[in-house]
């Protein structure tokens, strides 16, 4: 941990760890549960799968699907860097006697990969908080510990909502000049094109600047990277990886001005459109973030 963003990020999830395990586990429907929404996704893909008998959580946070998936009697693992947030996760493994929930307190690129190999491993809330080599290192890592056919789900915050929050983040994009990219993607996602050709015909926005400085949206570290799906496959497939999905995670219907001024109604709306999130990625532009589920190519 010797960047700004790492130190940041641990220093914000350690004082946050009690706010993290409520937000995990809040429900009705006055509320956008982010962190159940995606947790939801990956036991999804979990029970689709033919067979899974190890599954890795990085950024693990509270343990909550770690534990999940550790009902399924399926070997889980849950790696995080904070300390206070494995304690959680242990706590609520024991308490409810999961054998086969297990956790380990570091950074994944400290985490002793060998000889463990997996069949799913997910990461939500994860890349947006490392460097772009950091990325590349993960991506090298994970496809290196899935076995062939494995699943690797992972969490971004979108970028492509830029276009339509009307905030100081589509201010951001105007000025970089980027707005005529992501409308095209954005437009592609909302076509019936297949997947593969997204990627063959067209050229994603430049990645955000590595230094770049982002509002604050609730978390309090300044560097919070977004991708847009594309730029994310030009990432991950020519790696070994195939795309199966992208999918959206908290969908808006207005944008957020309208959410802080009237968040009953937003959720209420947004939960609804959740229900109609798989297989219709033309509601990816419309998400603050999505998922992308590959399988290692065999």
């Amino acid at each position: 941990m010797s960047t700004t963003q790492q130190l940041e990020s641990f220093e914000y999830f350690k004082a946050h760890t009690e706010e993290w395990s409520t937000k995990a586990k809040a429900s009705g429907e006055e509320v956008v549960n982010v962190i159940e929404q995606r947790n939801q996704y990956v036991l999804e893909i979990l029970k689709e799968r033919q067979q899974t008998q190890r599954f890795l959580d990085v950024g693990c946070g509270t343990g909550d699907l770690v534990c999940a998936v550790a009902k399924q009697g399926v070997e889980a693992v849950g790696v995080d860097f904070v300390p206070d947030m494995i304690a959680k996760g242990e706590y609520q493994a024991k308490t409810e006697q999961l054998e086969h929930a297990h956790f380990h307190c570091s950074s994944i690129f400290d985490f002793p990969w060998e000889p463990l190999s997996f069949d799913l491993i997910s990461a939500n809330g994860f890349i947006e908080y490392i460097s772009y080599d950091e990325l590349k290192q993960f991506v090298h890592d994970a496809y290196g510990r899935l076995r062939e056919g494995g699943s690797l789900v992972i969490g971004s915050r979108n970028r492509l909502f830029n276009l339509f929050s009307l905030n100081a983040f589509t201010l951001s994009e105007l000025e970089e000049e980027h707005t005529q990219a992501l409308l095209r993607e954005a437009t592609a996602l909302a076509s019936s094109e297949p997947i593969e050709s997204l990627f063959k015909s067209l050229r994603p926005a430049p990645l955000q600047k590595a230094n770049t400085k982002h509002p604050i949206t609730g978390i309090e570290v300044a560097t919070r990277f977004q991708y847009t799906p594309l730029q994310l496959m030009e990432i991950f497939m020519p790696k070994g990886f195939e795309l199966l999905e992208i999918y959206p995670i908290h969908i808006h219907a207005t944008p957020p001005l309208f959410k802080d001024k009237h968040p009953m109604v937003h959720a209420s709306v947004a939960n609804l459109l959740q229900s109609y999130g798989r297989h219709h990625r033309e509601l990816v532009p419309f998400a603050s973030s999505f998922m992308l589920h590959f399988k290692k190519e065999v």
